[in-house]
């Protein structure tokens, strides 16, 4: 029997926007929308090439967390005008036992004002799960990341991980919160070690959809593993927050991205294996689905989303793997985070449904976490596009952060 594919993976393999999409993926329009006339223009002329001998650690590696490996300024690359951009090869751990290496793209102004700059840290979106798909490889790296006119005129750093790899290849920590977050911190340590900059004590943490969930993890775990870094503020965009809601309220999502979740669990979980984490009846197209990028080349996100059309029903075995079950519940971010907090949440996302970011705000509400809490209406998951209307309020979030302003108290909520 032939089975249609759900019409928002589809939409993931025509739209194939990556660091604009994702927990998830990316936006969610028709073929024909504005929207996806504007991605199409946005991806035009962008290229991706294959990691190079950058991304092989020496022979001999730091055991310290955060240590610069290597730098190199960027070329052949676009991007934004006034914006001049390296590429850094650091370590980092994913877990208590687990050590890696990642590399992220670092961009500053040309002609910054005097003195420390402040940092924000970027964290993408769903791209894949090897190294080969990581943003820092295409011709536009800085893609997805809001406000970036906005970002050179203040004269701010940006510090953008692919998060870590234990092995070449992959798969990276995804959706695990812990090494997602530690990638991120070790990527502000190393961006310090920079000789060609001098950055500020603080940072931001912005992140989108999968990177959403990074940030909040961010926060939540820098005060015990990189307390050397005072995190200002954490922006969280569409963010993955309860993930066992979020997949059983979007069949399509789970079937596209369900493999990514399966493969990186049981590589960094004894008690899951990814034949146990996946329906039997669609592990064959899950095992061809892991091994795909999410964006680029682009027959890529085409041939996973036909996959997904081979098999009926979800991916993932959530209903019967208790294991995985716990798992995808551990890496919920209900932990408290010291930081001043924002959630952003369009009200026309059905990637990550309105339904479960509100229901998260409430449950972190209740449980005490002063946070911010702002509705987008007619905003759908591609809410970092240029030009969103996401972009004003977050920028005067974050220099109110810089400036030390104090954040409202307690959870305020406003819709935009």
């Amino acid at each position: 029997m032939t089975i249609a594919p759900d019409r928002r993976v589809i939409r993931f393999a025509l739209l194939p926007l990556l660091l604009a999409g994702t927990v998830c993926g990316p936006f969610e329009v028709s073929a024909q929308s504005d929207t996806a006339t504007a991605a199409q223009d946005m991806f035009a002329g962008v290229t991706v090439r294959m990691p190079d001998a950058f991304y092989d650690p020496p022979a001999q590696v730091p055991d310290t967390p955060g240590a610069l490996l290597r730098s190199e300024p960027l070329r052949n690359i676009r991007l934004p005008a006034g914006m001049r951009g390296w590429r850094i090869l650091y370590t980092t751990t994913v877990n208590d036992i687990t050590r890696a290496t990642a590399v992220a793209t670092v961009v500053a102004p040309i002609d910054p004002p005097a003195g420390p700059r402040p940092l924000i840290t970027w964290e993408h979106g769903t791209t894949g799960l090897q190294q080969r798909c990581m943003p820092s490889l295409i011709s536009a790296p800085t893609l997805g990341i809001p406000a970036l006119d906005q970002i050179v005129r203040a004269g701010w750093v940006i510090v953008a991980t692919d998060y870590s790899f234990a092995e070449k290849g992959g798969p990276h920590p995804y959706l695990i919160g812990e090494g997602e977050a530690r990638a991120a911190l070790d990527s502000v340590r190393a961006a310090r070690q920079m000789s060609e900059l001098t950055l500020e004590a603080r940072t931001v943490v912005w992140g989108h959809s999968q990177g959403g969930h990074s940030a909040l993890w961010t926060g939540i775990v820098a005060p015990r593993y990189a307390p050397e870094i005072e995190i200002a503020g954490v922006a969280a965009i569409a963010p993955a927050t309860n993930l066992r809601n979020i997949l059983a309220m979007n069949q399509g999502i789970d079937k596209r991205l369900g493999p990514y979740v399966a493969l990186a669990y049981s590589r960094f979980y004894p008690d899951i294996t990814f034949e146990q984490a996946v329906r039997p009846e669609a592990l064959p197209a899950a095992r061809g689905i892991a091994g795909l990028c999410g964006f680029l080349p682009a027959e890529e996100p085409l041939r996973a989303a036909a996959l997904t059309a081979t098999f009926e029903g979800p991916a993932l075995a959530t209903r019967s793997s208790a294991a995985l079950s716990a798992r995808l519940a551990q890496n919920s971010p209900d932990h408290p985070i010291p930081a001043p907090v924002v959630i952003a949440q369009g009200a026309e996302d059905d990637v990550v449904p309105p339904a479960v970011t509100a229901s998260y705000v409430e449950e972190r509400c209740a449980a005490g976490q002063r946070l911010e809490y702002w509705t987008f209406a007619r905003l759908d998951h591609g809410m970092v596009q240029p030009g969103s209307k996401l972009e004003e309020p977050l920028i005067a979030w974050t220099a109110a952060r810089f400036a030390n302003e104090p954040p409202p108290k307690g959870c305020t909520r406003k819709s935009l």
